[in-house]
């Protein structure tokens, strides 16, 4: 039984290699109860016709945490708004939403790290997004348009949480990984007509579909107050990289220069000979490490004391000869959990190849 990033390593590659793989599409639209109508026409042309399924085939779930329930969820559910009022969702706290990418889930491993880390850092509402039944086993473009209707419903979550608790929306913290990022660009454009979502962390935002559409299809820095985004796997597919390599918020954050991450090993003709010969495992091991990289970054930064110190420059080759002002008078940040919404541009560090990642 192969792993949910061995699958994700391979359905990707065949998604390169076969991208004509694509049935005849007849519908044009579809339209599903509460959240709206779903059109593949152009920007929305990226998932190569493919139209997303309803929020029920996915399996849309969220599950409250806080340090009252922190290790037992409470499910709530936006159009059930007794889920809501009689959990334990406090409407003056600070609210966290987190999703995941490609194959993978939030009931278990990273994502539920990052809710105790939080929870041990701040009082909050941690709500945990899962929808790996619309993503597993399933065609890499089918995925991408599911996130469509991810999102929208993350928007209606958020929504009924404002009308039910009070909560603010500039209190809203959305953090998605890969796929999940762009999930959470979807629910920032779903609730502009309120205001803006006061923050989106995108961790390694999923490149593949994506990086060379119109911002209507990506995350990009209109979705929120403040967009900070962590660059850890920004290559291209062939190079076996899934990240996406353009700056797309208000703070882009380009560890060890936002590619091959220290620690990870990237054999190109290696990884092309494994797939070949059925070693996806070797190439799941490889590949997902930079991808991941950005979640490991994230989940640290949130209770070390170590700051993730990013300095502003024009490239990382700059950056990693010297060439750049390291004093932090340009306005440095810090990558992660306490980035900082005044300082915006492009952002450099350099981690360690293993955890604890931070060194300054």
């Amino acid at each position: 039984m192969f792993s949910p990033m061995t699958n994700a390593i391979f359905l990707l590659f065949l998604t390169a290699v076969h991208g004509f793989w694509i049935s005849s599409i007849i519908k044009r639209k579809v339209c599903y109860p509460h959240i709206g109508c779903f059109s593949n026409k152009s920007p929305f042309n990226n998932a190569k016709g493919i139209l997303p399924s309803s929020p029920d085939a996915i399996g849309i779930t969220f599950m409250l945490y806080t340090r009252k329930n922190q290790d037992q969820g409470q499910i709530l559910k936006p159009f059930q708004p007794q889920t809501i009022t009689s959990s334990n969702f406090v409407g003056s706290r600070r609210t966290i939403f987190i999703t995941h990418g490609f194959t993978d889930t939030v009931k278990s491993g990273w994502a539920l790290k990052m809710k105790d880390a939080l929870l041990k850092k701040d009082d909050l509402n941690v709500i945990t997004v899962d929808w790996s039944r619309g993503t597993r086993g399933i065609r890499y473009e089918k995925s991408t348009a599911n996130t469509r209707v991810v999102g929208a419903t993350v928007g209606k979550m958020v929504e009924a949480l404002m009308k039910n608790t009070g909560v603010s929306l500039s209190n809203v913290h959305l953090i998605g990984h890969s796929l999940g990022a762009q999930i959470m660009g979807y629910a920032g454009k779903e609730l502009r007509r309120f205001g803006q979502v006061g923050r989106i962390s995108g961790l390694d935002p999923a490149g593949l579909n994506f990086e060379r559409y119109s911002n209507e299809v990506k995350l990009d820095p209109s979705d929120a107050a403040f967009v900070d985004v962590i660059h850890t796997d920004g290559a291209s597919l062939w190079e076996m990289a899934f990240g996406i390599r353009i700056p797309n918020g208000h703070a882009d954050f380009y560890p060890n220069g936002g590619r091959k991450q220290p620690g990870c090993k990237r054999y190109l003709w290696k990884n092309i000979r494994n797939m070949f010969t059925g070693k996806i495992s070797v190439i799941a091991s490889n590949v997902g490490c930079s991808h991941s990289r950005a979640i490991h970054f994230f989940i640290e930064s949130i209770n070390t004391s170590c700051k993730f110190t990013a300095v502003p420059c024009k490239s990382y080759l700059s950056f990693y000869t010297g060439t750049c002002d390291n004093s932090c008078k340009n306005g440095c940040n810090r990558m992660g959990y306490h980035a900082s919404k005044t300082a915006t541009r492009i952002f450099y560090l350099k981690t360690n190849a293993a955890a604890p990642y931070c060194k300054n």
